[in-house]
């Protein structure tokens, strides 16, 4: 019987209660660790049960906030010197990502300069190309509609397409003439391929057939920009974004090589 007794789980956790008890009540001259609610933390809680509930908290639902986030904190602080958190993938990524936010959120609230965002433009020029810009006319043409599409296109040509160009061809659900329009919008209409034979067209004559998604065309080209390097003042926002993104990703792998630093690393065979 009393071998039984002694094996009794209960028993066993009344012991290291007692035992536990006589060791805290022996050494209260011990300094405590804390447990910190600040009046910060007690707004946030306050502020996620509003925005929960879509009501304030009473009085006593805010003490029942409060004795939670203590068990928390007490449970947490318990169970890392337990060695629970040590091997919890989620609880490390949480951590991980609640460190990485710190950091993004304390660079987001930083105003960079003109001359770093000029600096930053100049070093990476190729992500703020601004492409060509057309002004042009055409005339469109559907293959399937003409036997003799050679002799189509060339009565076509005789024609005054200035006058006319508007009535002239074959009908199509897109516009005959665009002013100030992008070599990308312009692909998205027309297809990439029409886009780009544009760059070969001279301005201030009708030429082709240019060949699109629809079938061909006669173009002329009033106006051409060429494509250039945007500048500060047009792309402002953009580089300011670029700017933050780019300072976040550099803080993080600045913080993660230091603190690398600060441990040896052993990783696959090398570990025991």
């Amino acid at each position: 019987m009393l071998k039984k007794i002694l094996q009794e789980p209960l028993l066993h956790f009344l012991i290291v209660g007692g035992l536990l008890f006589f060791y805290l009540s022996t050494n209260d001259d011990l300094t405590k660790p804390e447990i910190i609610i600040s009046e910060g933390k007690i707004k946030q809680l306050t502020a996620q049960f509003t925005k929960t509930r879509q009501r304030s908290p009473t009085e006593d639902e805010i003490k029942a906030l409060i004795d939670n986030q203590v068990r928390e904190d007490l449970a947490f602080n318990h169970g890392t010197q337990m060695g629970l958190v040590e091997n919890d993938t989620i609880i490390k990524r949480r951590v991980q990502q609640k460190i990485e936010f710190m950091l993004n959120d304390s660079i987001a609230g930083i105003e960079p300069s003109n001359e770093e965002l000029q600096t930053y433009l100049d070093a990476h020029k190729e992500k703020y190309t601004i492409s060509p810009v057309y002004s042009f006319k055409h005339v469109y043409i559907n293959p399937e509609k003409h036997k003799d599409i050679n002799g189509f296109i060339t009565s076509l040509k005789a024609q005054e397409l200035d006058v006319g160009y508007v009535n002239l061809g074959d009908s199509i659900m897109l516009d005959n003439v665009y002013e100030n329009i992008s070599t990308a919008q312009i692909a998205r209409l027309y297809g990439l391929k029409f886009a780009k034979s544009l760059d070969d067209i001279d301005v201030g004559t009708w030429q082709g057939p240019v060949k699109s998604g629809y079938g061909l065309h006669l173009v002329k080209i009033d106006k051409k920009s060429p494509g250039r390097i945007g500048t500060l003042a047009e792309l402002s926002s953009e580089i300011k974004r670029d700017f933050r993104i780019d300072t976040q990703k550099k803080a993080i792998n600045n913080f993660y090589e230091t603190l690398e630093s600060q441990y040896t690393v052993i990783i696959g065979s090398e570990a025991k």
